[in-house]
């Protein structure tokens, strides 16, 4: 089995991955949120950064970016092989209008052919392993049911599905039956996303799903970052031992986020949102979250934390 932890957007960046890896256990592959370009063709600063070898000293990392165009693909390709890296991974997933709408993430799933067309013009120079990250279609889930059986034909590493269509954005439910149709459907590896916030929804899905052998978790483990370790060794730890790990967690994001950026607003900010999901695991979370969000300062917002987690 193996477990990773997806590419959230402003969430899972190097500071939240190597925070996690300090304190929590059972994650096997790490994916970093996409790199994206500016209007002048050049690498957003911050994604840029995310990735760098130094931020991520101790992390299996897979780089992802998204792209519309052969063009652009190479602009970030070329600077994530540059940094050492052998496999990268396609953002068409993000479901989100304002990215759609440009026919980047989820946008192309109801134009196989502009996808079959990258793909030629892109793997014949290709010199790194590429993933896939997808939802299961644009409008509908069957749109995935065309697209599959002819991704075939390329060199795909691994093909991860979210079990939604786009237009759904996080609302509704995955759909498994969908999934299972998929299964069969194609001779690349495939990696379950979806829904899965609990060890016992793991369970249900691994033996629904008994062929498929890794699984990516996103929201569930921003709520709960014990989840990998729940999961992959059945160990639960107690309430007391579980906050006292949320602390020294939120303290090492906290580290993380003011030596990068000495700006305590923006660390205030950062934790803040940390702290709108990583409160829904606790019994007293929404008490705890009213303080967080009301706090005025990166050290108030600590001691808030410090008081409903250890005292």
């Amino acid at each position: 089995m193996q477990l990773a932890l997806a590419p959230l957007q402003t969430y899972t960046d190097y500071h939240f991955r190597n925070a996690h890896i300090a304190i929590f256990k059972g994650v096997d592959k790490f994916y970093a949120p996409y790199l994206k370009l500016n209007n002048d063709g050049t690498i957003k600063n911050a994604p840029k950064m995310d990735i760098l070898p130094e931020n991520n000293p101790q992390i299996d990392v897979i780089p992802q970016l998204m792209a519309c165009s052969a063009q652009e693909f190479f602009t970030m390709a070329d600077y994530i092989e540059e940094l050492g890296y052998s496999e990268l991974n396609w953002n068409m997933g993000c479901p989100y209008p304002m990215v759609t709408n440009r026919n980047l993430g989820a946008g192309i799933l109801n134009k196989p052919s502009e996808i079959f067309h990258l793909f030629d013009t892109i793997f014949p120079k290709l010199t790194m392993g590429l993933g896939i990250k997808m939802r299961m279609g644009l409008e509908n889930t069957s749109e995935i049911l065309e697209i599959l059986p002819q991704l075939n034909d390329y060199p795909i590493t691994e093909i991860i599905i979210h079990a939604r269509y786009a237009k759904q954005l996080y609302n509704g439910t995955c759909d498994h039956e969908r999934f299972m149709e998929c299964l069969s459907l194609t001779k690349h590896p495939l990696v379950y996303n979806g829904d899965i916030t609990t060890k016992e929804e793991f369970d249900y899905l691994d033996g629904k799903f008994s062929s498929v052998q890794s699984w990516m978790i996103g929201r569930g483990a921003m709520s709960n970052p014990s989840l990998f370790e729940e999961i992959k060794f059945g160990t639960v730890d107690s309430g007391e031992l579980y906050r006292s790990k949320l602390m020294q967690f939120s303290e090492l994001l906290t580290t993380s986020l003011l030596d990068c950026n000495p700006d305590r607003g923006y660390a205030l900010s950062k934790m803040k949102s940390y702290w709108e999901y990583l409160s829904e695991s606790l019994s007293d979370g929404n008490q705890l979250y009213r303080k967080v969000k009301k706090a005025k300062d990166i050290n108030e917002l600590t001691n808030h934390l410090r008081y409903f987690l250890l005292d």
